[in-house]
């Protein structure tokens, strides 16, 4: 098993995983499918990188540290944007809830005017009438 084996590995372990973590989100309802659909073609992307990909002569071009460093970096900036899409999500799904309480407050003031002008046509009646008296 050569190095660059190791690399390929990885990345389309890394692509599952995060087809995997993308899969729980939508059944759990933490991101939507908005959201959801970039993170699984990320994911595609990393497992096509996997398969295509041969970097047999990596050590020439960076150091192990480095690629542990790489790898370090990926992830957290992967942790962090998994955050950021689900925060995404609910302020998303917050929008939504504010546009239907807006869309009921509108139907209710449209008929709160219907009621006023019906009123006020009635006090006008009202005040005809008692001016004749």
């Amino acid at each position: 098993m050569g190095e660059g084996f190791i690399i390929q590995t990885l990345l389309v372990a890394f692509g599952i995983s995060l087809f995997a973590i993308a899969f729980v989100s939508l059944v759990r309802r933490k991101m939507s499918e908005v959201v959801v659909i970039p993170w699984g073609l990320e994911a595609l992307v990393f497992v096509i990188l996997g398969f295509v990909i041969r970097p047999d002569g990596w050590k020439s071009y960076i150091s192990p540290r480095g690629l542990g460093l790489i790898i370090v970096m990926a992830i957290c900036a992967t942790y962090a944007l998994y955050f950021f899409s689900i925060k995404i999500t609910e302020m998303l799904k917050k929008n939504n809830e504010l546009a239907i309480q807006v869309s009921l407050l509108n139907t209710e003031v449209e008929e709160l005017r219907k009621k006023m002008e019906e009123l006020e046509e009635i006090n006008s009646d009202n005040e005809e009438d008692t001016v004749r008296n």
